[in-house]
């Protein structure tokens, strides 16, 4: 059965009320569109569901013109498990069946939650980061107890390639333009080194999440293509949306996203033993890097030279162009100056400190938003003075964080929650083995991820990986949906 566009009226809907909120900097206005959106997510379920996926990406975009429309996803998330509740009504106990990794999730945040009460932490910060690592394990919630058609996946699908589309476009005019078109006035003014300049940022706002969320776009893209594969005219629009998409994760120059990518795409073709997969990837990329990526690069470097370049860098007070390009951002990674930088203010020095905390908090550890997670950049830290912490920061490492925050108790609860899924995912592999080995792909890309972000707490990754897994978990069928008609 081809699919319905009429099905995609709410991202029309959806962008005006976006505009409408952003023009109109009023927490009134902010409020009204924010509920609005909550009454539509009890009115039509899956619809409010792929409406998630066309706001997170552009959320940090949109808080900086008003900050009021921050809830819209919390409250469509929230509303929409009081739908499964109200749907589940006669089927309680279907409300509380739990897999194990559920189970230790659960108990992993009342750890962090528990101790850094126990610390000092205010009730406000530990409040602001149980949310953060609840809110999309919802979407696992909510998914799981849904029937999902192929139409509800193509229905996410278009409104990924949507949105893509538009980042990848606003996102090509950001580097054209030295960070001086379609921003906002705080991000144009925004002061970044020489070798962070030459990123895209995004309407997220940050090249690692842009290059994550993109990384999942890219197999959400194949997905679609895979299914018009009949509709020669609507294929070649997709095939440029995916050179496109590649061009701009190039550009993001995002190496911990690249890796982590790289190893997930080699275990998803050796699981497979599919090595056409790899040579589509390959062909994309270099197309991207040839038609989009260098031509941007050689762009830019011409607008740097002209008077406008010169009047947006003293703007933004960046003035060293010395290591300003790919290749010195790249040789950077393994350098001695980088290293050495590193063990000082850096990943390596964050790694240290760490494990020096640790001997003095083993069992349960210090508690949410005391190490480097999302609350210590809002709400500061009650350790870091004791520590000789200077400065907020990210701990850009998922394990350094669970081991200070919540001691060996989380970690072993952690430990849980990621082998369990691992083994969940591997059961499928007989019911749905092309799903279950790209889930198990994702996942063992997310293990090697954590190692240079906190990945767990990254919107875009969590906003696809829990609904997929939730997907798969469904029903022993679910490989029918990734098949061609």
């Amino acid at each position: 059965m081809p699919f319905k566009f009429s099905q995609l009226l709410f991202i029309p809907i959806s962008v005006l009320a976006f505009l409408i909120g952003g023009i109109f900097d009023n927490a009134v206005v902010g409020l009204v569109i924010t509920l609005g959106f909550g009454i539509y997510a009890l009115w039509n379920t899956k619809s409010a569901l792929a409406l998630l996926f066309l706001y997170y990406p552009v959320r940090p975009f949109l808080l900086e013109f008003n900050p009021s429309l921050k809830g819209i996803g919390d409250i469509i998330t929230i509303f929409l498990v009081l739908k499964i509740a109200y749907m589940n009504r006669k089927n309680i106990k279907s409300l509380f069946h739990f897999h194990w990794f559920e189970l230790a999730y659960f108990g992993f945040i009342i750890v962090g939650a528990i101790s850094a009460y126990l610390t000092g932490v205010s009730v406000t910060a530990i409040i602001f980061e149980a949310r953060a690592l609840m809110i999309f394990y919802l979407l696992f919630y909510i998914v799981k107890r849904l029937d999902i058609t192929k139409e509800d996946i193509r229905k996410v699908a278009w409104t990924v390639f949507f949105v893509t589309i538009v980042i990848c476009i606003h996102g090509l005019i950001e580097k054209l333009s030295l960070r001086g078109l379609l921003l906002p006035q705080s991000w144009e003014d925004m002061s970044l080194s020489a070798k962070n300049r030459i990123r895209i940022y995004g309407l997220i706002g940050n090249p690692n999440m842009l290059a994550a969320f993109l990384s999942f776009a890219f197999i959400t893209v194949l997905y679609l293509k895979d299914q018009l594969i009949e509709k020669t005219k609507a294929v070649w629009a997709v095939n440029v949306g995916l050179v496109l998409l590649m061009g701009v994760w190039f550009l993001t120059y995002s190496r911990g996203t690249w890796i982590a990518f790289t190893i997930a795409m080699l275990l998803y073709v050796a699981f497979m033993k599919n090595w056409k997969v790899l040579l589509n990837w390959v062909i994309t990329l270099a197309l991207g890097i040839v038609l989009v990526g260098l031509p941007s690069n050689f762009a830019t470097n011409y607008m740097e030279k002209t008077n406008f370049g010169s009047h947006q860098r003293a703007k933004q007070n960046q003035f060293d162009d010395s290591e300003g390009s790919f290749k010195n951002r790249m040789k950077g990674t393994f350098d001695e100056n980088f290293i050495e930088g590193s063990q000082r203010s850096g990943r390596l020095f964050i790694i240290k400190k760490g494990f020096s905390i640790y001997p003095e908090h083993p069992i349960i550890g210090t508690g949410f938003a005391t190490f480097g997670d999302s609350a210590t950049l809002s709400y500061g830290s009650p350790i870091y003075d004791e520590y000789n912490i200077d400065r907020e920061f990210y701990s850009d490492n998922q394990y350094i964080q669970v081991i200070v925050q919540t001691g060996t108790i989380g970690v072993i609860l952690f430990a849980i929650y990621l082998l369990n899924m691992l083994y969940l995912i591997w059961k499928q592999r007989n019911k749905s083995p092309h799903f279950s080995y790209l889930m198990m792909s994702v996942l063992l890309g997310a293990f090697v991820a954590g190692c240079v972000y906190n990945v767990w707490e990254l919107d875009v990754f969590t906003l696809f990986f829990f609904p997929m897994l939730a997907y798969l978990l469904h029903s022993s069928e679910s490989t029918q949906a990734f098949k061609k008609e």
